[in-house]
């Protein structure tokens, strides 16, 4: 049951139900979900430490509001990461992982032309997740996850999209997916890095 919980009350931040510094109450959320208040709790206790969440003393609990400074030094953090989790990618990737990243580009590409920006930002974190698992490394597919979770978050309220923007990040997606059906990982890498500097351009103004 906290488990639900916790995936169900995740899920409302993650796609904006609940949006960034809006009071949660854990009565409201237990009667959604039709549950008691007690794994409604032990959910709260598991996002506040994860950062999702805040505990403010004699205020409330509210969703946490993360600053584009502190996504920003994120954004050196995943450089790193992400660089070495497409070179493992590259070297173990299957001809079927390669149609399923291909169609879920294909389905960011959708929702991002249609300016479904949250839909589009959770399948961003996808793709960048997909290359993590097919890494095979547990610990490196944690951190990503992480890191992916608290961007995909942030980034509807965080970019301010425009059309160049738009196109910008279709075309150096479809550079990354290409390199890495090419099992090109010196490619891959360069592509990866020049899309996480656009999102530091994107978060920067």
């Amino acid at each position: 049951m906290k488990e639900y919980v916790y995936h169900e009350l995740k899920k409302k931040l993650m796609e904006g139900h609940i949006k960034q510094g809006e009071r949660i109450w854990e009565e409201q959320i237990a009667e959604e979900l039709g549950v008691s208040r007690t794994p409604v709790r032990e959910a709260i206790n598991r996002l506040i430490a994860e950062g999702f969440v805040q505990n403010e003393p004699r205020k409330g609990i509210f969703a946490a509001e993360i600053s584009k400074e502190d996504l920003i030094k994120m954004l050196d953090i995943r450089i790193v990461l992400e660089a070495l989790s497409v070179d493992i990618c590259c070297r173990k990737i299957t001809e079927d992982e390669i149609s399923e990243l291909q169609k879920i580009y294909e389905e960011y590409t959708e929702k991002l032309t249609k300016k479904d920006f949250a839909k589009a930002s959770q399948l961003d974190s996808r793709i960048h997740k997909f290359i993590a698992k097919v890494s095979e490394n547990l610990k490196l597919m944690e951190y990503i996850n992480d890191i992916q979770d608290f961007f995909t978050y942030t980034r509807t309220a965080s970019v301010l999209w425009d059309e160049r923007k738009i196109k910008r990040s279709l075309e150096d997606h479809k550079e990354l997916v290409e390199a890495i059906s090419e099992k090109n990982g010196e490619k891959a890498k360069l592509h990866i890095e020049k899309d996480i500097y656009a999102m530091k351009e994107l978060l920067m103004g």
